[in-house]
């Protein structure tokens, strides 16, 4: 399993969808999730408090971002299980970011999905957030991509646990193209050091 992280507007969905294209023609069974997952239960309290339309305590938005990653537990258990490989456009280590950055302890944070299947690979995708709120002009913004304090504070988090947790830190302010190769190389140098195999 791979998780591809990240601020927001950094290009995690991008991606993670080259990514699952690239395996897939490889002739690896790809899964590709994304979360928050805004059609579960959870999901959808998520999206309330995220467009404004319910208050909840930080620790609860965090309980919710967790959960909602508990309602697609079985699933990604019986994807791998079977051979397949997932790819998640963000995962637990978004709550770790973006809940170190609003202030919570990591250590509860982690707790939280204590038990989900861990990301064998964490690909967190760096660039300046103050230079990526023109890579979706005119979009309705949601309560977190509103503030550019908290995308400051989560782009730092993200770097401060990639070095204590060896995520792997690619550099997300080029084109497309030349983070699509960097991803790519991280990747196939994963696959070779975990399974002995080279795509």
């Amino acid at each position: 399993m791979a998780a591809v992280e990240g601020v927001d507007a950094v290009g995690k969905k991008t991606h993670s969808l080259l990514l699952a294209r690239w395996l897939r023609r490889k002739g690896v069974k790809t899964a590709l999730m994304s979360f928050p997952d805004y059609a579960t239960p959870t999901g959808k309290e998520i999206k309330n408090f995220l467009s404004s339309r319910r208050a909840y305590p930080i620790e609860l938005q965090h309980l919710l971002f967790a959960a909602n990653r508990w309602e697609k537990a079985n699933r990604i258990g019986s994807i791998i299980g079977g051979g397949g490989v997932v790819i998640a456009d963000r995962y637990t280590q978004s709550n770790l970011a973006y809940g170190k950055a609003n202030g919570l302890d990591v250590e509860w944070l982690a707790s939280l999905e204590k038990g989900l299947p861990a990301a064998d690979l964490v690909i967190i995708l760096d660039a300046p957030s103050r230079s990526l709120s023109s890579r979706r002009p005119g979009r309705e913004k949601d309560a977190y991509e509103r503030s550019p304090s908290l995308q400051d504070k989560a782009q730092k988090a993200y770097r401060e646990l990639a070095r204590e947790r060896g995520w792997k830190l690619i550099d997300a302010a080029g084109s497309v193209e030349d983070v699509e190769a960097a991803v790519l190389s991280t990747v196939k140098k994963a696959i070779s050091r975990d399974r002995g195999v080279t795509l």
